[in-house]
């Protein structure tokens, strides 16, 4: 159904014909909606059996394997999309490489944790025992392998394959979440647990489908090249990461473990407005690698999804805020009322955010990761300042607004410097001689 529905968007095909845009990323949305219904529905049970204290010490906990796997993951999944997708990858010895990476930097993490003290772990996770700690941090080799096998079914351009794959952790999660709360032995520690059971999962199926997914296929790989180019975009991810996390870290540092659990849900909740734009994004970025050497027929395809995008999750925001002010009590329990408002003002930064999303990967996979970088450092900055003024002020509407004013203003950043490279790619393939400036040459 979420074929035909985006096939009357007329969104063409692939520069090089070989997908149906609307075709495919309809299937991806429809993947996108069903992983976000379970989370939501998972959620809804982890959060009314939580309550906001325990909620708030849930998202503090998960704040570790996220952060480890947004720190250390070296990029290696948007290095293996791209490698793949321009045909210089080799699946055999980009999984060997994936087992041997995840396993060393496990082994380091966990010689770090051991040997932290309780104050230690206390002073960065606020309200989060060692134990709990050393328990969570075992999700970061899951995320990673995970991460890894999955971006190279999708840097094969197989996203019917890849669509599928994504399913096994949501599902596993909500499955395991619904038993614990028919059972009543939801907790902190029992909820990571599904999450670590549902990453399992996801990787061994990953490793499955790689098997079977063109075997003989062995480009020119080498392993320095790989982390050379997962490094350009591990910054961007690094300092996207801190972007989309440093709200609910400074209210849990100076508002505390409530009030992280109102805002958290609000962030979480505002997230999936992303799905859209996720969906469109895990297409463009390959393509765009495929085919950065049609730049009128790439950019044309860019300027299709990227105006459908923000129409449509302007179109959800627009429902969901009308909406939120009822349906978050009755679905999360008349405690989350707190979540109302952040969760209302983060939505204008969603949307703008939803757009350049398309932009930014479009650039990635052209290889101006540079673009990127800037911008998440601009975001950065802004969500920083704004945030440590507006939270003691505002509380946690004064987190949101922060980051919708930082989502904004990188948005016009990165539409502004896409258009100026773009022009200058079009001229060259023209034949046509232009100054280039700096900027504009890629960061191969």
């Amino acid at each position: 159904m979420m074929r035909s529905l985006f096939a009357a968007f007329s969104l063409g095909r692939s520069p090089d014909s070989r997908l149906n845009l609307s075709a495919t990323i309809g299937a991806t949305v429809a993947r996108q909606i069903m992983s976000g219904s379970l989370y939501f529905a998972g959620m809804c049970i982890t959060a009314r059996m939580l309550g906001p204290a325990g909620n708030g010490v849930l998202a503090t906990a998960m704040l570790l394997p996220q952060a480890l796997y947004a720190f250390l993951n070296l990029g290696m999944g948007a290095s293996h999309v791209y490698h793949l997708s321009s045909g210089s990858g080799n699946p055999r010895q980009m999984r060997i490489a994936n087992w041997i990476l995840a396993a060393l930097l496990w082994i380091a993490v966990a010689l770090v944790l051991v040997a932290g003290s309780e104050q230690q772990i206390a002073r960065y996770l606020p309200g989060i025992q060692k134990g709990l700690a050393l328990y969570a941090s075992l999700l970061f080799p899951l995320l990673l392998l995970a991460g890894w096998s999955s971006s190279m079914i999708r840097g094969q351009r197989d996203y019917r394959t890849y669509n599928k794959t994504l399913l096994v952790h949501p599902f596993i999660f909500f499955a395991t979440v619904a038993v614990l709360g028919v059972t009543g032995n939801v907790s902190v520690a029992a909820v990571v647990t599904c999450h670590l059971i549902g990453q399992l999962s996801l990787w061994l199926m990953s490793e499955s489908r790689l098997r079977k997914i063109a075997p003989g296929a062995a480009g020119e790989y080498r392993l320095r090249d790989a982390i050379s180019f997962g490094l350009r975009a591990h910054v961007s991810n690094v300092i996207t990461f801190l972007n989309y996390r440093l709200a609910l870290y400074l209210v849990s540092f100076m508002l505390g473990a409530t009030a992280t659990g109102f805002y958290a849900l609000a962030v979480q909740l505002a997230e999936m407005l992303w799905l859209f734009s996720g969906a469109a994004s895990s297409i463009v970025y390959p393509e765009s690698a495929a085919n950065s050497r049609s730049p009128e027929a790439l950019e044309a395809m860019v300027t299709k999804v990227a105006r459908l995008v923000v129409q449509v999750t302007l179109a959800g925001a627009l429902v969901a805020a009308a909406v939120s002010w009822f349906v978050i009590p009755l679905a999360f329990g008349k405690d989350f009322r707190g979540s109302v408002a952040p969760f209302i003002i983060l939505l204008p930064g969603i949307v703008t955010w939803s757009y350049m999303s398309i932009i930014s990967n479009a650039l990635a996979g052209m290889g101006f990761q540079r673009v990127n970088i800037q911008g998440a450092i601009l975001c950065l900055a802004v969500n920083a300042g704004c945030g440590v003024l507006a939270i003691p002020v505002l509380g946690t509407s004064g987190a949101a607004l922060a980051s919708t004013v930082a989502f904004s203003i990188t948005a016009l950043y990165t539409v502004v410097m896409y258009r100026k490279i773009m022009a200058v790619k079009r001229a060259e393939a023209s034949g046509m001689r232009a100054d280039v400036v700096t900027f504009v040459d890629g960061d191969e």
